[in-house]
Formats: C-alpha cells, sequence, structure tokens
C-alpha cells in the first residue's frame, strides 16, 4: 500500500491543452468506477436547475438502424458515461454510480470507453477527471478482492495524471482539486506532503466561497481539519471544522470530529 501512495503522488504531473467543451465528440463507450470519497452525510443532494441557454448533455449510445436491436450492455456503458460527465449530475449521484458500477465489474470496460472519450474531446475537463477516478476505484477493487497487483502503480500513476489534465483544462474543477488533494493526503509521512495538502486544501475553501454551496464542500473541510490536526495544529484543526458546521450544521461527520477532537 505504501508503494501505491508513492506512486499516487508521484504521478500527479501531467499536462493536456485542448479544444473547448463546444467541440466534445460523442464516442461509443466501455463502463466506470469510484473514487474513494464518499458523499456527505444528512446532506440532500442540490436541485441543479440549468440556465436556458445550457447546452444539452451529449449522447455516447451508438446509433442503432430502425430495424437494428441495441445491444442492451453497450447502451447501459454509453448512459453512465453521459451520467458521469454531465455537469447536471450532483457529486452524491455521481459517487452512487461509480459504486454500482464497481461492484458489478464494470470498471475495465468504463476506463476503456473514458479513454477514447478523452483522445477525440481534449479540452474536456470531466473527462479526465472522471477517468481519474475510474482508475482509483478500480484500484479499490484489486486491493478488496486480491486481484492481480501488478497493475496497481500503473493505474495509480495514471488516476494522477488525469486529475492534473483536468486541472490544466480547468484549474477551478473542484472535484479535480479535491481528488488530487485527497490522494496527496494519503502520502506516507515520510513524503512530508502535508503543507502542500493544506495549501491545496486552504485554496479549495476560499473558492468554495464564490461557488453556489454545494454539500460535498464539507469534506474540504474535513480533510483540511485532519491535516491540521496530524501537523500538530488542533486550534486550527477545531476552528476549521467549526467554520465547516457553520455552513453544514446537519454534517453528523463534522459534528463528531469536533466533539472528539475537543473532547481531549
Amino acid at each position: 500500500m505504501k508503494t501505491i501512495l508513492i506512486i499516487l503522488v508521484l504521478g500527479l504531473t501531467a499536462v493536456v491543452v485542448g479544444e473547448t467543451m463546444a467541440n466534445r465528440k460523442p464516442v461509443p463507450p466501455p463502463l466506470l468506477a469510484l473514487p474513494e470519497n464518499k458523499p456527505v452525510a444528512n446532506q440532500e443532494p442540490p436541485q441543479i436547475t440549468p440556465p436556458a441557454n445550457a447546452p444539452q448533455p451529449i449522447s455516447h449510445a451508438p446509433p442503432v438502424s430502425p430495424d437494428a436491436k441495441p445491444d442492451p450492455a453497450v447502451v447501459a456503458v454509453a448512459n453512465a458515461i453521459d451520467k458521469l460527465t454531465s455537469p447536471q449530475t450532483s457529486f452524491a449521484e455521481r459517487r452512487a454510480l461509480w459504486e454500482q458500477l464497481r461492484k458489478a465489474g464494470e470498471l475495465d470496460e468504463v476506463i476503456a470507453g473514458l479513454k477514447e472519450l478523452a483522445a477525440d474531446n481534449p479540452g474536456d475537463a470531466s473527462v479526465p477527471t472522471a477517468l481519474g477516478e475510474a482508475e482509483i476505484a478500480q484500484i479499490r477493487s484489486v486491493l478488496e478482492t486480491g486481484g492481480d497487483k501488478s497493475d496497481i502503480p500503473i493505474l495509480a500513476l495514471q488516476a494522477g495524471q488525469n486529475f492534473n489534465r483536468a486541472l490544466k483544462i480547468d484549474p477551478t474543477n473542484w472535484e479535480a482539486q479535491f481528488d488530487k488533494a485527497a490522494t496527496l493526503a494519503h502520502a506516507p509521512p515520510a513524503l512530508n506532503k502535508g503543507p502542500e495538502v493544506i495549501q491545496e486544501l486552504s485554496s479549495l475553501v476560499t473558492q468554495q466561497e464564490t461557488m453556489p454551496v454545494q454539500p460535498e464542500f464539507a469534506l474540504t473541510y474535513l480533510l483540511l481539519g485532519q491535516q491540521y490536526q496530524t501537523a500538530g495544529q488542533t486550534d486550527k484543526a477545531i476552528q476549521t471544522w467549526q467554520q465547516g458546521i457553520a455552513k453544514f450544521p446537519l454534517n453528523t461527520t463534522l459534528q463528531k470530529t469536533l466533539a472528539h477532537a475537543t473532547a481531549k
């Protein structure tokens, strides 16, 4: 596991310069996977109403002739990729779908489909974000099922590169930023990534102040507080969790974390 985390950290170094989201091309896909972060407890998924002039999601389902019977498996995978790369899909919905696909053993097909989609749409930040999450989900499955671990280093490297690709396209991509910071937060202590994680998460908290509030933003406060606590800065950790609770008063994870810290 230690080797995996080292590679996860060292792998976050790639760039992609691409077209705009409007030039995104549909591509027939395979399947998807899940990242490690779970939805925040007691928070309802936000109801997002897209503006009237918002572009419609592009379908990746392969065209079929009127006389042909579509392959249900292919259509299901295409629909999953549509949902996972759609800005209209909430964080909680995306996580739930990743878990469903992971348990169904469909990660290989999803990763293959996302790679094709990324090649044809280099300016779409949602695709490398999803691809990085799919690869992290595949690592989870290998570790949980005791599968072949020889692919883990490559998957870890590719996941880190994909998060960086997404941020090169869109530096304000919240999900890619959080996933990258969460990956760094699990690096071995010997690598001393704590200060970098604190800086990344502090910047993300500042960014969140300029964005419509989403329930997943509570995760930033939770993880940032944990990093302060690990660094021995308990006062800052408590202050960070208190700030998070002020914005997310129903979040039981933040409440329990703060209660445990102040009870010592």
